[in-house]
């Protein structure tokens, strides 16, 4: 840190000298309804199921939300956890990207991080 107190001016401490701390990203949505789906084993790919919740985005000021609903798809520890018991309520979620699919249909991943029942 070329020399200078921690307390000098223009000098960053952040949680004991670690310079470079990730912030995330926080989503509020609201679950409105959830999909299963399942593909058959092919040649070239094993079989596979996706549990997503369809989600409204519920994120402040109004005026900067998504429009289109959007899909969290859940992780295989979060099935038990969150499957027919997220109805309704709005979960925020840890957002890392948002994927889309080939017909366009954005999803969320990321993690759950806290529910709460809808107002």
């Amino acid at each position: 840190m070329n020399g200078a107190p921690p307390s000098a001016p223009g000098v960053k401490q952040i949680n004991g000298g670690e310079q470079n701390r990730k912030k995330s990203m926080r989503v509020k949505l609201l679950v409105q309804t959830q999909e299963f789906q399942s593909w058959p084993a092919t040649k070239e790919r094993a079989g596979s199921t996706s549990h997503n919740l369809v989600c409204v985005d519920m994120s402040q000021p109004a005026d900067a939300r998504m429009t289109e609903s959007i899909s969290y798809r859940l992780k295989d520890e979060e099935i038990p956890k969150y499957w027919d018991k997220a109805m309704d309520k709005v979960i925020e979620v840890n957002l890392r990207r948002i994927a889309h699919s080939k017909s366009g249909k954005a999803s969320i991943i990321g993690e759950i991080v806290e529910t709460t029942p809808a107002k």
